[in-house]
């Protein structure tokens, strides 16, 4: 019924009608899932998306009645009492699809019922959402690039993992994102705090408006007053004219994030703190001040509370800071979470050379897994785009042998397995090579065959390399 159109039958729906033909091919290609049935449950029509979508024959189908598939089918009641179920939630061999139910009326008598599904896993609909939403905001990021206005890139769903931590992180951090407050961040290097700063942005009701980023660390101290507060035209020799807006102008009504505030000198810290008490800054060489609405978002790798206590960092504007705090959880206390990102992070660089579809050998899954990360996400890219770049021709699967000197070197080192650290690059491939076919043979059961599997090389050079470092197999 779904290649041709036929002539009706006895029990046929006006459906099968050859003058509603078209109409046919119309559903035929839609991709919502479609199922009609008469007024006994019979299946009538169904269209090749929700035959794809319910594993159904479509000719097998035509004569089931839908009760064989789905026993107690809702839709007998909406044929019942002539009421649709609209977009409802749908529970089928442990998925969940959103559907609606709908009576077939002809002269005041219902005779059949039409189910339209719209998604086979309503999680595929969540997952549309995200990706549009995504899609919004980086819509967003390059108008306001391309009028010269900085902006946010990222939201919370750039934050990869299902782990509890990670999901009471981001909770809590969409709660911060709806108040206008300043939100500390605390974390580790390389656990991402910038994108954190992003995504509560993108999640405030400033997310429309200007996102600028500062690194407190990475402008001379002679600069940052200037950088952050402007100046008046005349100031210094040489000087812009007409004087420069600084970030803190700039950012009004829109969001500032201070990275590492803890490199903040002494007297910009007393500077910062009169800004947020009253939302007025003065340029340098200004005899007044400006208002400027903007939400402030600090971030530190530092202890602040020991930097208090010596000196380096005013009590007062800790204070006022660590109201809102986020501690954003390291990779270590996440592991359940490195292989999501890192199938993220290999996503990311998909167009760079020799990547295509990369896997992970079962020995480097669980090396990940165990490994502390003391550089974290940063340190994982460097891992991956290390390993990629080292892929022979054709490999598409990530083993020990294509993972840094260093990082098999430091894994090993956790176990007991080292005592020094090699001196020189050739000593370190060696080592590695040597200590990564020590792994290998352990986990095989000093299997020859197992091991080269492990290691993505034949038997021959297992037994090469075994002579090489003068490894025996344990006696029977």
């Amino acid at each position: 019924m779904n290649s041709r159109c036929k002539s009706p039958g006895e029990d046929s729906l006006p459906l099968d009608n050859l003058s509603v033909c078209l109409h046919k091919h119309v559903l035929d290609l839609a991709h919502v899932g479609i199922l009609v049935t008469n007024r006994a449950g019979d299946i009538k029509y169904l269209n090749p998306a929700y035959s794809r979508m319910f594993g159904m024959e479509i000719e097998e189908a035509l004569t089931k009645n839908i009760n064989d598939y789905f026993p107690n089918s809702a839709m007998m009641e909406v044929m019942k009492t002539g009421k649709p179920h609209k977009a409802v939630k749908f529970s089928h061999k442990g998925q969940n699809a959103l559907i609606s139910r709908h009576p077939i009326v002809m002269n005041g008598e219902v005779i059949g019922g039409l189910l339209e599904v719209y998604f086979r896993d309503i999680n595929i609909l969540r997952d549309l959402i995200r990706q549009m939403n995504i899609l919004e905001k980086k819509v967003l990021y390059y108008q306001r690039k391309s009028q010269g206005l900085p902006s946010a890139r990222y939201t919370f769903d750039d934050i990869i993992g299902d782990s509890e931590n990670i999901g009471n992180f981001k909770r809590l951090g969409i709660r911060f994102a709806n108040t206008s407050k300043p939100v500390l961040l605390l974390g580790e290097s390389g656990t991402g705090k910038e994108l954190v700063a992003h995504a509560i942005h993108s999640a405030s009701q400033r997310a429309g408006e200007v996102f600028i980023s500062v690194n407190c660390a990475a402008i001379p101290r002679d600069l940052l007053e200037s950088e952050l507060f402007g100046f008046e035209e005349g100031v210094f020799t040489g000087a812009k004219a007409g004087g420069r807006a600084g970030k803190f102008e700039l950012a009004d009504k829109g969001t500032v994030f201070l990275d590492e505030i803890g490199e903040l000198p002494l007297e910009m810290q007393a500077k910062l703190l009169r800004v947020i008490e009253n939302g007025e800054i003065q340029k340098i060489g200004a005899t007044s001040h400006i208002s400027s609405d903007f939400r402030l978002i600090a971030a530190t790798n530092k202890d602040l509370a020991s930097a208090v206590q010596e000196g380096t960092f005013r009590e007062d504007l800790y204070h006022r800071l660590n109201i809102l705090t986020l501690n954003i959880p390291p990779l270590r206390e996440r592991p359940g979470d490195v292989p999501l990102i890192a199938k993220h992070i290999l996503n990311s660089l998909a167009e760079k050379p020799l990547t295509g579809r990369i896997t992970f050998a079962p020995e480097v899954q669980q090396l990940f897994q165990t490994y502390a990360w003391p550089g974290n996400i940063r340190e994982l890219k460097n891992v991956l785009s290390f390993a990629i770049f080292s892929l022979d021709e054709g490999q598409s699967e990530i083993r020990l042998r294509n993972l840094p000197p260093y990082f098999i070197e430091k894994s090993l080192i956790k176990a007991g397995t080292f005592v020094a650290a090699p001196t020189s690059l050739s000593v370190a491939r060696e080592k590695s090579e040597q200590e990564a076919l020590v792994n290998a043979l352990g986990l095989a059961n000093h299997n020859k065959a197992k091991a080269a599997r492990i290691l993505g090389i034949s038997r021959n050079e297992i037994y090469k390399k075994m002579k090489k470092y003068g490894l025996t197999s344990p006696s029977a």
